[in-house]
């Protein structure tokens, strides 16, 4: 899991710099897609994100001045700021994510339906438990000092 985690990140490290990205940007990006039928706010971005408030606006405002993403006003609430993709930004998706899903989806086709379903229950048991360490996490003391 370690090196597959190690590479998906090389890879979108490599993804971002193709298109002179950040990789926090293909964050927001990949966020943003996951929340298109609910267009979230920069607070609900920098939460997703673990990013100051400083930083989000920062983020956005980038993202903004590069063509990626739009701020439009409610529809129900004109004081609330939405954030959109732009069309191109979905365009530069496809082709920085495109060959990868080929590429998973051939390796994914050497698996049974039951291997598959053992995989991704394995999967969503892994994740879950990391997200419970972690917020369960309490800070670590450095005890190398105390002697």
């Amino acid at each position: 899991m370690r090196n597959f985690a190690l590479e998906s990140d090389r890879y979108v490290n490599r993804a971002a710099a193709v298109h002179g990205l950040h990789r926090t940007h293909l964050n927001a990006l990949g966020f943003l897609v996951a929340q298109e039928s609910d267009a979230p706010t920069a607070g609900v971005l920098g939460h997703a994100l673990n990013l100051s408030s400083p930083a989000v606006t920062a983020l956005v405002d980038r993202l903004e001045k590069s063509g990626h993403v739009q701020r439009k006003r409610g529809v129900n609430d004109k004081r609330r700021v939405e954030l959109t993709m732009t069309d191109s930004a979905r365009v530069i998706g496809r082709q920085l994510f495109m060959p990868l899903a080929e590429h998973l989806g051939q390796a994914l086709a050497n698996y049974s339906p039951e291997e598959l379903a053992l995989v991704e229950r394995f999967l969503r048991e892994m994740t879950q438990a990391t997200a419970e360490a972690k917020n369960n996490m309490t800070a670590i003391q450095d005890t190398s000092n105390s002697e």
